[in-house]
């Protein structure tokens, strides 16, 4: 008896132990001897895929008043996750769920951490005060005002350099976000700190400041992202909420030691960006029927590869948009979550509590899933069990990173897959870039050069006939544009960007040559046979429609 009642102290002083820190094992055996003590079932949310329209039936503020989410609706089968229920808003909470779902829940006793998986997956941000520990504010009048002051890089640049070190990084990621920058750079000098955008893919230089500007920087950052301001040597990871007027963004931080100082990158992601149709990344339309008829497909895999940043999540999303039906259970494993979409179970990595790739497929796998998405094959065991997936009933998306669509094959290979189970398991490869697209309202025509024109002609050498017409290289009334720069595009000259893309399915002699194991040449040369172009042919049919530059080409050809 006397062991019973220094258990049930142990468990409610757990509860008010939010400032302690935990590893993640120890999180959640808590959680396990708290839900024996009150004879309730236990349930780790970081391994169990949540439908964002589930949880978001109960507002997020009740949830996190209670420590508790709604985590699971079938039926009658209705399941609420909360890590103490003797909270008296935990009974506000449950009432609120039997209100709106008509079925009272069987209450999940979760850890802390499991609340936090769990209340990140909420899309819509309802208005709630957030510790400012973790969140950072700017207001739609600040955003106004800030607007009509900058209109470019050299104007942001010279406005930093005024301020007084306090306003600076508000100042830095107000410009970011305004400029549509998808990350932001500071890195220490010798004598100064340079600050950087990546703007379309490009890295974009926008001022330098003195060190003492930096240090301050440093010292907020790592405050609202809650990492250690003593840790000078080892990298840390983060994260931060920024609510920008109505518009709500993830900041991801990453903090690495420098020759000079500690380097801070911050990427930008919106909690309310959509994932595309497939119509708008930029396919030409023989690419585009590809897609769609493998799409139709109930299993199999298909397969997005290219370096980071070339768009193979943006096209992914846009894949499970296309087949996203009420009759099909979706399920994802990121890392991070990008898009948010409605009717797709979406799950995250978490590497610190031990929920991998290969982990987290395996528990997706025993959700009777129709639909798999893995953000990426790092691992054999991933590509294993994503193979073997494809092959028992499921459509499955990856991707893998690999210069070309061809070098999929042999890279499977090298991580340990068997030819004869990758022939039958990939139905489609697809090898992407992204490309600037040039600004609308600076771009310049002008007539392109001999030199150019060989270039052209030369890049499209044996290319069908229906997809490029090679008199058009020749034709002396062809015009192509080239980038100027203006107020509209942050005197940048180019706004957006579109994929470039190289496809082909593995069929007919491919699928034979995937069977003995050629090299990626030789699955080349079949590809390019049965119609698919290459990523510099495919970039320099869009130079060709006024979509983008040369410049551009010999910018992806080089990376």
């Amino acid at each position: 008896m006397p062991r019973k009642k220094d258990e049930e102290k142990e468990i409610k002083q757990d509860i008010k132990a939010r400032m302690v820190v935990l590893s993640g094992e120890q999180e959640e055996r808590i959680a396990r001897r708290r839900a024996e003590t009150l004879n309730l079932p236990y349930i780790s949310l970081q391994t169990f895929p949540t439908d964002a329209d589930v949880l978001e039936l109960i507002p997020r503020h009740l949830a996190e008043q209670a420590h508790a989410v709604l985590f699971h609706k079938q039926g009658k089968d209705v399941r609420v996750g909360v890590v103490n229920p003797s909270l008296p808003a935990f009974a506000k909470f449950r009432q609120a769920v039997t209100n709106t779902v008509g079925v009272e829940p069987q209450p999940y006793v979760i850890s802390h951490r499991s609340l936090q998986v769990a209340l990140s997956r909420y899309r819509r941000e309802q208005r709630v005060e957030v510790t400012p520990q973790d969140e950072m504010r700017i207001t739609s009048e600040s955003l106004s005002a800030f607007t009509k002051t900058i209109r470019d890089l050299h104007t942001l640049g010279q406005h930093i350099t005024t301020l007084p070190p306090t306003e600076v990084l508000a100042t830095v990621v107000s410009g970011a976000v305004k400029l549509g920058a998808s990350d932001v750079h500071i890195e220490p000098k010798e004598k100064e700190a340079r600050l950087r955008y990546r703007i379309d893919g490009v890295l974009q230089d926008i001022t330098e400041f003195a060190l003492p500007g930096w240090q301050l920087l440093l010292s907020r950052v790592k405050v609202l992202a809650k990492l250690k301001l003593n840790v000078h040597e080892t990298p840390q990871d983060g994260s931060f909420v920024l609510r920008v007027g109505e518009a709500t963004y993830d900041m991801r931080v990453s903090i690495l030691p420098g020759d000079f100082g500690e380097n801070i990158v911050m990427r930008i992601l919106n909690r309310a960006a959509e994932a595309v149709r497939i119509t708008d990344l930029g396919m030409k339309e023989r690419d585009y029927a590809v897609v769609l008829r493998e799409l139709r497909r109930s299993n199999g895999m298909i397969l997005t590869t290219g370096p980071t940043g070339s768009g193979k999540t943006t096209s992914l999303a846009s894949f499970l948009r296309e087949v996203n039906t009420p009759e099909l259970k979706i399920i994802t494993l990121e890392d991070p979550i990008e898009y948010r979409l409605s009717g797709v179970e979406q799950t995250q990595v978490d590497t610190d509590a031990g929920y991998t790739f290969a982990k987290g497929l395996r528990a997706i796998l025993r959700q009777d899933p129709d639909v798999i998405m893995v953000g990426e094959m790092r691992d054999t065991e991933t590509a294993e069990t994503a193979m073997h997936a494809a092959l028992t009933g499921h459509l499955v998306f990856s991707t893998l990173h690999t210069n070309d669509a061809p070098g999929a094959i042999p890279r499977l290979i090298d991580m340990g897959i068997k030819p004869f189970i990758i022939a039958p398991a990939v139905n489609l490869v697809i090898a992407q870039r992204l490309v600037r697209v040039v600004c609308k309202k600076c771009a310049k025509k002008y007539t392109p050069d001999r030199a150019i024109r060989e270039q052209i002609a030369a890049a499209m050498e044996g290319v069908r006939r229906e997809i490029f017409d090679p008199q058009v290289v020749h034709d002396p009334k062809l015009k192509l544009v080239r980038a100027q720069g203006c107020d509209h595009c942050a005197q940048t000259g180019y706004k957006g960007r579109q994929g470039v893309f190289e496809i082909f399915t593995v069929t007919g002699a491919i699928e034979e040559l995937v069977l003995k194991g050629a090299d990626s040449n030789a699955i080349r040369d079949a590809a390019q046979r049965a119609g698919m172009t290459t990523i510099a042919q495919d970039a320099y049919l869009k130079v060709l429609d006024g979509i983008t530059t040369v410049e551009e080409v010999e910018r992806i050809s080089e990376e």
